[in-house]
């Protein structure tokens, strides 16, 4: 099989060779007392080490290659930096291999000491077709310790999400309504239109909304103008009432409109683009949506309150889109399943970088409670996951399988990954 210096280098750290017997390429007797601390900057791969050399004990780096020849190659004898390694683990020696300073450097041919069945393990890993990598071997892993790495992939999903909320916020000046309702249309995008549905919320005009908060059609006129699906719709009844408005507010404040495509392909019309805008509508206007409600959540049902839409009996109780009268009924409500993702997606993410910026744990504690009392998902990676009997309860672990499959597993990431690591370690 093909190593890989990552694997080598996975297999140093957790001592994953045979300790016993160890020698050096020159026959000299090798023991390795600390494998040192796993550098990922620039220089040696490993920072700290100590092994017993002989009857002597050596103290420095370590560095590791797949061919001895890989150190001249990656021009290591002409860096000062590298004086300092005190061995060379190697897969294949091809080469005698020299620091900066002339001197030679110890070489241990680490495929003498590894066991074949991890690298057939972790081959079957790397090639098979299977939906995950480890998908015959999972099962046996202890639940313990594969809730451990959920939860710690849940955090790790929110600090990517607080990432893109702080380059949001950059962008705008700190301006935090601003940034919560780019957040909040970005979300209301769902996977298919999050990026025109965050161009949208960017050039949502929030000074001119919040003047006609209290008039729900003027609100609306603008948010479907911004949209430009009123560009190629009937101009008659209710929508041609849309129009004009918004042509009159457009001209008296320059109002800027979408470029971004909608797309509708195999959507089920509850989540049609015309609907969750008129859904964001009633959130802005009637429930007057904002970063101060959000941040005085203090309950999962104060969270899911926030979404809840009253029957107002208008054009949308029974239109999916701007177009015809369709046979729908409460049309502009919010289902109990996408009330529970915008929990997750909007509030938790919201209260999470809050806290982060501010540094007021509360509100980290907060959003990871509400994770925590939410129910778990229901989408195809929870349920596949459940085949390899690895059910889960709350949103927390299913933002954690997220994580997992879409980081790890699609992108075979197995050393990263700690269920990878106890599948190796178990050879």
């Amino acid at each position: 099989m093909l190593v890989t210096e990552n694997l080598m280098q996975f297999i140093w750290k957790l001592r994953l060779f045979r300790a016993n017997g160890l020698n050096s390429t020159d026959g000299g007797a090798l023991a390795v007392v600390q494998v040192g601390q796993y550098n990922t900057d620039s220089g040696p791969d490993f920072l700290m080490s100590h092994i017993r050399y002989g009857d002597k004990d050596w103290f420095g780096h370590v560095e590791i290659h797949v061919q001895s020849s890989d150190w001249d190659r990656h021009a290591h004898q002409e860096d000062v930096t590298y004086n300092n390694v005190i061995l060379h683990v190697v897969w294949k020696n091809d080469k005698v291999i020299y620091r900066n300073d002339g001197t030679s450097i110890p070489t241990l041919l680490l495929s003498n000491y590894v066991d074949k069945n991890l690298l057939e393990k972790y081959a079957n890993m790397m090639n098979t077709k299977s939906w995950i990598p480890c998908e015959y071997q999972i099962r046996p892993i202890n639940i313990l310790k594969k809730s451990m790495w959920l939860n710690t992939l849940s955090i790790e999903r929110l600090e990517m999400k607080v990432q893109r909320i702080f380059v949001i916020l950059k962008h705008f000046d700190t301006d935090w309504e601003k940034t919560f309702w780019v957040w909040m249309c970005r979300s209301m995008g769902l996977k298919v239109n999050a990026d025109t549905f965050q161009e949208f919320g960017e050039k949502l005009p929030l000074h001119i909304l919040k003047k006609y908060r209290s008039n729900l059609f003027k609100t609306e006129a603008i948010f479907f103008g911004i949209s430009g699906l009123l560009l190629s719709r009937p101009t008659s009844g209710y929508v041609k009432r849309l129009v004009d408005e918004f042509k009159y507010q457009q001209h008296i404040h320059d109002i800027e409109i979408v470029f971004g495509v909608w797309k509708r392909l195999r959507m089920r019309p509850y989540n049609f683009p015309e609907r969750r805008i008129a859904q964001l509508v009633v959130l802005f206007s009637k429930n007057e949506l904002g970063v101060a409600k959000l941040l005085a959540v203090d309950s999962l049902e104060a969270a899911r309150e926030l979404f809840k839409i009253e029957p107002s009996g208008d054009f949308w109780e029974s239109h999916f889109c701007l177009g015809t009268k369709d046979k729908a009924k409460k049309c502009a409500w919010i289902g109990k399943e996408t009330v529970d993702l915008l929990v997750i997606n909007v509030v938790v993410v919201f209260l999470f970088s809050y806290g982060k910026y501010f540094g007021i744990q509360s509100y980290i504690e907060k959003a990871l409670q509400l994770l925590e009392e939410l129910p778990a998902e229901k989408n195809n990676i929870v349920r596949q996951f459940a085949k390899y009997d690895w059910d889960v309860k709350d949103a927390g672990k299913t933002q954690g399988m997220l994580q997992l499959k879409q980081f790890y597993c699609d992108r075979k990431r197995c050393l990263q990954c700690r269920i990878g690591m106890e599948i190796l370690k178990g050879s």
